[in-house]
């Protein structure tokens, strides 16, 4: 799995799209902070159907929590380190 963000529309929007470029899915969005009901300036963050979220105040820890978990998703999919249950 490799994600990466993309734009939705040209740019007019606050929102990204989160993409698996493996897969070309959309699995999340990053709400970029701004004016409106909550202008807290913050960033939201939500991926796989709500399971990994947050809300940072910068971009570049906003990066970091996506890598992070596309780290987590890489290493639990990797069989080197699946469960030896019996």
């Amino acid at each position: 799995m490799r994600l990466k963000f993309e734009h939705s529309d040209d740019f007019r929007s606050n929102y990204l799209r989160v993409l698996d470029e493996d897969t070309g899915k959309e699995v999340g969005i990053i709400r970029l902070g701004g004016g409106g009901v909550d202008s807290s300036g913050g960033i939201d963050i939500w991926l796989f159907d709500g399971k990994y979220q947050t809300r940072v105040k910068r971009y570049d820890t906003a990066v970091g929590f996506v890598l992070g978990v596309e780290a987590v998703l890489n290493h639990r999919a990797d069989p080197q380190f699946a469960s030896k249950a019996a």
